[in-house]
């Protein structure tokens, strides 16, 4: 949610801050204000304590230094975020118009006859309501897919067994892992806690060895991940991006976006027109 989104009664309509506030109380500020979201971009933090964007980025630098949260791509999120695994149940609200603005363009890759993997996530579980191919055969480990599926009778479904992650809804462990290594697929849509430059990651090993054989299976593998998630290192490294082909996301800076199509990663941006 942006600031000017918010309701009067957000925490930040309370601050009186400005350039005149030592710099311990400014970051003391900088941290009770993260305490309340999970979230919160430089911008907000400039606007709502009255000093430069400048100025925060080196306090979000320091405050990292120390331990007391973590730098994103545009802002900071609270530093128990990086090795917590977090409940689908609260990650679905979050970023929900530009998770669907990504699961409507990866849509659109999808062709009639495919056989997809749709892994657990906040982002791919998006892409059931932009299927709109018949005879399409999707693969997945998520019981919320699979719940939003068992109404589609022109798309099949192959469940996959094993042990209830219930951060994720989804199931991971030997039984998974052993039906998914029997399979040939077409395209695998794959989400991820974070993403930096070099690799994506996730907060779980076991998810993390579960989406390395789903790469394995897939002739394609589509990355969708929003920005909000740039920056980060995750518990588990899932994979370097020259294990993928596509990335969409919502918004990507340009000398990353040309450092991955240099190394062959097509990227797709999901603009304002999907959003409709």
């Amino acid at each position: 949610m942006s600031m000017q989104d918010m309701p009067d009664t957000d925490i930040f309509e309370s601050c009186w801050y400005n350039e005149t506030m030592d710099i311990k109380s400014r970051r003391d500020e900088i941290l009770r204000i993260l305490g309340d979201r999970d979230y919160v971009t430089v911008e907000e933090f400039s606007k709502v304590l009255g000093v430069s964007a400048v100025t925060i980025r080196t306090d979000l630098t320091a405050l990292e230094e120390q331990g007391q949260l973590i730098r994103t791509h545009g802002g900071a999120m609270k530093s128990g975020r990086k090795g917590e695994a977090r409940l689908i149940s609260n990650t679905l609200a979050e970023y929900e118009m530009e998770k669907k603005a990504i699961a409507k363009r990866a849509a659109s890759l999808i062709r009639p006859g495919n056989t997809i993997i749709i892994d657990s996530g906040s982002t791919t579980i998006h892409l059931i309501e932009y299927i709109d191919e018949k005879n399409v055969t999707v693969v997945t480990n998520s019981f919320l897919a699979c719940e939003k599926l068992k109404d589609k009778e022109d798309i099949k479904v192959v469940f996959l067994g094993g042990n209830l992650r219930r951060e994720s809804m989804g199931t991971v462990g030997l039984l998974a892992n052993n039906a998914i290594k029997a399979m040939n697929v077409d395209i695998y849509f794959m989400g991820a806690a974070a993403y930096d430059k070099k690799n994506i990651s996730t907060s779980d090993m076991t998810e993390s060895e579960l989406k390395t054989n789903m790469i394995e299976a897939s002739d394609k593998v589509v990355f969708m991940a929003d920005s909000s998630k740039f920056g980060i290192k995750a518990f588990s490294k899932v994979c370097s991006w020259d294990r993928v082909d596509t990335f969409v996301t919502e918004k990507i800076q340009g000398d990353f976006r040309r450092e991955l199509e240099e190394m062959g990663v097509e990227v797709l941006s999901a603009d304002d027109s999907l959003l409709e």
